[in-house]
């Protein structure tokens, strides 16, 4: 099922025509195949998303809409019967430019370690992207050149019927712009844009969780007909921890005693984000109990306190003895029979 996403990723506006959908995609894919930037894995993920919106734009715009133009038609409003009008019977008024389209969104997978995700960091970003011809200005057209109506579709961007009836494909060219000039930019041979290499200074904040987003707003791709760019999403990814879990703004870890620290008790160290730090355990602890460290957790927002650090001790019981280790055990073991003895269980 095609989705709002899928139109943004082409480039396109969601009335847009099949025809030009197919020339949008056509363009985009020749940009980002992987034959041509087999060293870049991030073309190839951009060309796996243009064809997935491609094949779901493909199974909408190629189902009948007959039903959905009936309905439009009862509705009682001039203005928008004569628009349905229009958009049904594929008129455009003369000398009427093509939509302007919106650039398609990137996106930039960036991976963090746990300790930077809490501590917040900076780090630098290149992207690969299409980036105005600054030769011509995004024109297309050599400088000092001039442009026409295209003769083959009379500026209308596309080919059709008789009158002004515009059913057929898109203008091969004028590529769609309705307008053809006798000099193309010799840099970017008429397309208006070249391939490039954008950097970028991203600063991660203290506390970010996995799956964050940064928007870096008309960092994306080019628009088609001087349309607005897409934008540069920024998604973090974060590895996770040999001994922290994060839950919210908490830390979460496990710390592991010896049966004789739990039944005595006494001082033991707990690693933390600023080292370690002592933890007093009362006699008799028993596996599985928490331990409240308050303020040991992520950093929380401007309005959020700081979370804590939850620690849980595991009793470890020992495997290879000692000759001095089994003769106690053996010794408490004795000492715990007579204590049951003694209270009449047997």
């Amino acid at each position: 099922m095609a989705t709002r996403e899928d139109y943004r990723i082409l480039g396109v506006s969601p009335r847009a025509s099949w025809e030009e959908i197919q020339r949008r995609y056509r363009l985009l894919a020749w940009q980002y195949h992987p034959d041509h930037h087999p060293e870049d894995p991030e073309a190839a993920a951009q060309f796996r998303r243009l064809t997935a919106a491609y094949d779901a734009l493909s199974q909408v715009k190629n189902k009948p809409r007959v039903s959905a133009q009936k309905y439009k038609y009862v509705r009682p409003s001039f203005r928008h019967k004569k628009e349905v009008f229009e958009e049904f019977f594929g008129i455009e008024r003369p000398g009427s430019p093509l939509q302007q389209s919106p650039g398609p969104d990137f996106r930039y997978d960036l991976q963090i370690s746990f300790l930077a995700a809490i501590r917040g960091m900076e780090t630098a970003i290149q992207v690969h992207r299409d980036l105005n011809c600054s030769h011509c200005g995004a024109t297309g057209m050599d400088p000092g050149s001039r442009s026409q109506e295209c003769p083959d579709c009379q500026g209308h961007g596309r080919h059709g019927g008789p009158g002004m009836l515009r059913f057929g494909p898109f203008c091969q060219r004028c590529r769609g712009r309705g307008r053809i000039t006798t000099r193309e930019c010799p840099h970017c041979h008429g397309q208006g844009y070249t391939w490039g290499i954008s950097h970028y200074h991203l600063r991660i904040p203290p506390g970010t969780v996995d799956g964050t987003r940064l928007c870096l707003t008309g960092e994306g791709g080019q628009g088609f007909q001087n349309g607005p760019p897409g934008n540069l999403e920024v998604r973090i990814h974060v590895e996770p921890h040999y001994f922290f879990t994060r839950v919210g703004n908490d830390l979460h870890c496990r710390l592991q005693v010896s049966f004789a620290q739990a039944a005595l008790g006494g001082m033991v160290n707990v690693p933390t984000l600023d080292g370690c730090r002592p933890l007093n355990l009362p006699r008799g602890t028993q596996s599985g109990k928490v331990f409240r460290l308050p303020g040991g957790g992520a950093p929380g927002g401007p309005r959020q306190a700081p979370g804590d650090q939850l620690v849980e001790v595991v009793v470890t019981t020992p495997g290879n003895l000692s000759p001095g280790q089994k003769a106690i055990l053996e010794e408490l073991a004795s000492l715990e029979r007579e204590r049951v003895s003694g209270t009449g269980y047997e």
